[in-house]
């Protein structure tokens, strides 16, 4: 929250191997990610905040070597381009924010391996479907939200398996269908919205 501007240095990552958390966010850094933040450099980076910057580029590849990272904020950004399919293969991940950039394409299929509790898509131009893997989240996902893309399809009846859930937004896109009867089993949900879409027919009774 300084108003720091330029370019992130290579040194950043060469002479810090213990750094556990870096928050760089709420300032006016441009241009890419360093190659140098990586996992023979910062083995124990857990916690990454990159948010509300000026970054631009495709994703930051070079961030899924860190072994320790947990946490990984990168929202509010100009990043492009796919995103990677490893982001969701990433053992330690527990949240995921990527919202608010310029990301396309489609969500990688194997977003369901992902360990993460949350994982932010919204205000991008995904498109595609939200993929079916998605109810194998069931035993650590809290709170996903979808909000803002273009994606298409139908809603996942596998919502319904995700019985950890709290938020659940997949507003605003061009999701078409029903809502499937088996939303109704989210029991601990507390924000459900599906506002917004080309979604038909009732909503489920219970």
């Amino acid at each position: 929250h300084m108003g720091i501007g330029g370019t992130l240095p290579e040194e950043i990552g060469l002479h810090l191997r213990y750094l556990a958390l870096l928050h760089l966010n709420s300032n006016r850094f441009r241009g890419r990610i360093p190659l140098s933040i990586s996992y023979t450099t910062l083995p124990f980076l857990y916690e990454l905040d990159l948010s509300n910057n000026l970054f631009t580029g495709p994703f930051p590849s070079v961030l899924l070597t860190l072994p320790s990272l947990a946490y990984l904020d990168i929202r509010f950004n100009g990043f492009s381009g796919t995103l990677p399919a490893a982001l969701f293969t990433k053992e330690k991940l527990d949240a995921i924010f990527v919202n608010d950039n310029l990301f396309t394409g489609p969500i990688p299929e194997n977003l369901g391996s992902s360990p993460v509790s949350v994982v932010v898509f919204a205000r991008n131009s995904l498109a595609g479907g939200i993929p079916d893997s998605v109810s194998q989240m069931a035993d650590t996902l809290v709170e996903t939200i979808f909000l803002g893309n273009g994606l298409t399809g139908c809603v996942p009846g596998g919502f319904g398996e995700l019985h950890e859930l709290n938020v659940l937004d997949i507003s605003f896109n061009n999701l078409s269908g029903v809502i499937p009867p088996s939303i109704s089993r989210l029991r601990k949900v507390e924000q459900l919205n599906v506002a917004d879409n080309l979604l038909s027919g009732p909503i489920p009774a219970d």
